[in-house]
Parts: C-alpha cells; structure tokens; sequence
C-alpha cells in the first residue's frame, strides 16, 4: 500500500513539476504583459480578444472534449484487440468532429467579432475597434485549442501526463520572447498572431509524443459512430457544467468594463484572475489529471471508486488549503514582485492585490470543483455539474449587478461574487456526492479533512501574527525586502504547518513518514 501511495505520490510530483514550469512560464508572460501594457486601452482591447475564443472554446467545448472523451475512450476493452481498434477509430473520428464545429466556430467569429466584443464589454469606440481587429487575428486559436484538447485526452488515457502537464510551457516562451525582442516592432497585432502561433506550437509538442506511441490519426468524418453518438448524448450537460471559469471570467470582465476607471478595473481584475488561477492549476491539475483517466476505468468498482474519490479530495485540501491561506495572507508582497513595474503601477497592484485577497479563500472550492466535476463525469452523472454550474453563475451575476451596477461598489466586489460562485458550486457537488456515492464521507475520511483545515487554521494565525509583526507596505518596499518578508514569514507559517499536521495525525502526514521511514531503512540510516 505504502508502495502504490508513493508511486502515486512521485507521479502526481512530476505532473505537479511540469505544470508548475508550464505555469511559472505563463507567469512570466503575464509579468511582461503588465510591465508594457499596464491599465492602458490596449490592455483592454487585447484582454478581450484573447478570451473571448477562448472562453467561447470553454463553453461550447472544452470540457466536454476531455471529460466525455476520457470517459468513453476509457470504456472499450483494450485486451480485446477488435475493441481496441474501435477505440483508435473513434479516436480519430472524435478529433475530426471537433475540428469540424470549432472550424464553424471560427467562421462565425470571424464574421460577427465586433458584434461579439460589443455585447460582452461596454467600451468606447476606439477600444472597440481595436478589440474586434485583434479579435479576428485570434479567433482561429479555436481550432487548434480543439485539436490541443483531444490530442491530451488521447494521451492522459494512454498513461502519458507529463507531456500534456508541459504542453503549455514551449508555447508561453514563444509569446515570452515575443514581449522581449518583438513587441516594440509589432505591438499588440503581432502579441495576437504570437498567441496563435503558441497554440500551433502547443499542438506540434502534443504530436511527438503521441506517435512515439505509435498512434495513427486516420482523416475520417463518421457522425454515427456509436461511441461519438454516445459523447454527443453527453456533451451538453456537461459543457454547461464547464461554464463556471469561462463564463465567470466573462461576467467579471463585463462588470470591469462598468467600472468608472474600467482599463484599471480590467487590468486588476484580468491580472489577479491570472494569478489564482496559475496557482490553482498547479496544485489542483496535477491531482485531477493522474485521477480522472483512474475514476473513469474503475468506475463499475464503487469501493475502489469511492477511494480513489477521498484520495484525490484529501491530498487536494492537504495541499491547496496551506497555500490559499499563504496566498491570502502574502498577497501584497507576491503582487507586488510579480508584477510592480513598468506600466503596471503600485496603485494597479494595490487594486490587483485587493482583488486577490478575494480570489484566495476560493481556491479551495475551485479545486474541489474540478476534482468533483471529474468524478461525475466518470459515472455519468453529467447533470450535477451542470446544475452546480448555473446555479453559481446565477449568483455571481446576480451579486455582479449589485455590487457594481445599483451599488456602484469597487472593482473588489467583482472577486467577491466569484468566491461566492465557487462556494456555491462546490456546496451543491459535495451535496450531490453525498447522496449519490456512498463510502466517501465516512467517519475516517471527514475527520482527515477537519485536521487538514485545522492545521491550515493554525498557519493562518501564524502568518497573520507574523505580518502585523513585520508590518511591511508592500507597495512602498523595493522587491528585496518584499522577498524577504514574504520568505520569513512562509517559513515559519510551512514550518507550523507540517508541525500540526504531525501533531494532529492527518493521513497525508501519516502516509510521508512512512515513505520517510521506509527511505531511511533502505539507505540504512
């Protein structure tokens, strides 16, 4: 047991590692699009353009590529080699459908963009013109996000998830170099046709890897194929169950654009949006990829299922839980050195940072909604996630059109609403788990989580002693001294941490002296 907890452990360690490369990468991109842009129109207009095919893909597609993909392709029989080249078929006819609608996609983008841009923001002409341009140079992202998305499904299904975990990473050092020695010759239309040109890049990484394992994409179209039949009766649900980040970006950006300093509201916004979810990602996608393609074999095993589910849940809040109160309680000093130059001024990180310490507290939903809306995918249960998702939606626009629009509150309530949206979703998936999976939260399993969040209590009482101690301004402190605060303080908060998850005997702490103790007698210390 100890054997396949670290086996998982190490692999799980290496998705998380490469993620956080591929990250890290993305962070940097982000830096220096703060530094050139800032809060200026053409910020505005870009931050548009770029996730509006984006999001578009999230909506209609995005997750219903990997998690109806997944599920499917994982239900033949791959020991029975007529089942197996079934499988390969529909495959191929799965990326070509794809391909097919989001080509649609594009086309209807392309013909509609500054109608499109006009309905999801309220800005001035000038903006408008300029985010309905560069709309149309990155409008055929889509396409190649659909390939990008089936080319990972196929992939994580065949065991390989450290490629898909850096995909991202070659793609984000285009668009880096990109900002460092092409931008002051092309601007912001040349930023467009660099994003375009990474996800070319993102797709050409995929292939490598994927013929080394000798697969063969066939061109074939067969829209009544049993197994594509079977994703289309699927999809729907679980798309509007994917709407929850694109959308919610959306609301977010929209309510930015009503913003009396909208080029600031949307540059804090878009900035702070960025960082939760790059730290997010790297704790929670490490976890979500190494288990779903495992839920979806196993899911005729209620008991394996159930812990595989609590494992996933488990190691996520160990992890996820420490680093938002970190992240919460550090966010002055990270925003101030990720971000705090050039254009991006120390008023635009106060407002960012402020922004953020919102964004925080929902990380630990965020991550129990991804890992959840996988679990339901894998039995099919397709409409929690569904019904999950609209529901939060509901909410962060409703409270969006509150705070902003009647109240006419500060860009901070924008974040607000979507920590309430996410702890609305994850309320109702937990709810629905509960009555639709026996064996997951029993006795063992809830009482693990209350440590968890009792020792992640103990560090956010910490850090909280610690920087009203230190008493630093970030937003009038240099980077060094910022580095520093932040690192003394994260130690000591790490350090407390581990010390009360030893204290309190959590499983995660139990399961890593074992590995320790085990490592130690192999070496004969």
């Amino acid at each position: 047991m100890v054997d396949e907890g670290k086996k998982a452990a190490k692999t799980v360690s290496l998705i998380m590692a490469a993620t956080a490369f591929s990250k890290l990468l993305g962070l940097a991109r982000q830096v220096l699009m703060a530094a050139l842009y800032g809060g200026t129109m053409e910020n505005t207009a870009f931050s548009l353009a770029l996730n509006i095919p984006l999001d578009f893909f999230d909506v209609l597609f995005g997750a219903a590529v990997l998690g109806v993909f997944i599920p499917v392709y994982n239900g033949f029989d791959f020991t029975d080699e007529k089942q197996k080249s079934e499988a390969e078929k529909f495959s191929s006819v799965f990326i070509n459908a794809v391909l097919v609608a989001s080509g649609l996609l594009v086309l209807v983008g392309l013909v509609f963009s500054r109608q499109i841009v006009g309905f999801i923001a309220a800005v001035d002409e000038e903006t408008l013109e300029l985010a309905s341009g560069l709309l149309r140079v990155l409008f055929p992202m889509v396409v190649f996000t659909g390939a990008v998305y089936s080319l990972t499904g196929i992939l994580q299904s065949k065991g390989e998830f450290i490629a898909p975990a850096l995909v991202s990473a070659v793609s984000n050092l285009g668009v880096v170099v990109y900002f460092l020695f092409l931008d002051r010759y092309f601007g912001v239309y040349g930023l467009a046709a660099a994003y375009l040109a990474s996800w070319v890049i993102q797709l050409l990484t995929l292939a490598v890897p994927l013929a080394k394992k000798k697969y063969r994409y066939r061109l074939i179209l067969d829209f009544k194929n049993p197994a594509l039949l079977k994703c289309v009766r699927l999809a729907l649900p679980i798309m509007a169950g994917a709407w929850l980040v694109p959308l919610g970006k959306q609301i977010g950006l929209h309510f930015s654009t009503l913003c009396p300093d909208h080029d600031a509201a949307v540059a804090s916004f878009t900035n702070s949006w960025q960082l939760f979810l790059i730290v997010t990602g790297i704790l929670t996608y490490g976890i979500c990829n190494y288990i779903f393609p495992k839920l979806a074999q196993n899911a005729g095993d209620e008991e394996k299922f159930a812990d595989i589910v609590k494992t996933g849940l488990s190691a996520a809040c160990f992890v996820v839980v420490p680093v938002a109160c970190l992240a919460y309680a550090l966010r002055g000093e990270m925003v101030a050195v990720i971000l705090m130059r050039g254009k991006f001024t120390p008023e635009l990180a106060a407002l960012t940072a402020e922004m953020f310490s919102a964004l925080a507290p929902a990380m630990a939903g965020f991550s129990a909604i991804e890992i959840l809306n996988r679990v339901f995918y894998a039995k099919k249960l397709v409409a929690f996630p569904m019904v999950a998702a609209l529901a939060a939606l509901a909410a962060n626009f409703a409270l969006c059109r509150v705070f902003i629009s009647l109240l006419g509150l500060g860009p901070v309530y924008i974040a607000l609403s979507v920590f309430v949206c996410q702890g609305v979703a994850a309320a109702i998936l937990v709810a629905a788990l509960a009555k639709k999976l026996k064996g997951v939260f029993d006795r063992k399993f809830l009482a693990n989580i209350a440590k968890i969040f009792a020792s992640s209590g103990v560090l956010l009482l910490a850090l909280k002693i610690s920087g009203h101690i230190a008493k630093n301004n970030a937003f009038e402190s240099g980077p060094i001294k910022n580095i520093a605060v932040a690192g003394a303080i994260g130690i000591v908060g790490a350090v407390l941490y581990i010390g009360a998850n030893l204290v309190f005997k959590t499983h995660e702490a139990e399961v890593f002296m074992k590995i320790l103790k085990k490592e130690k007698g192999r070496s004969g210390i």
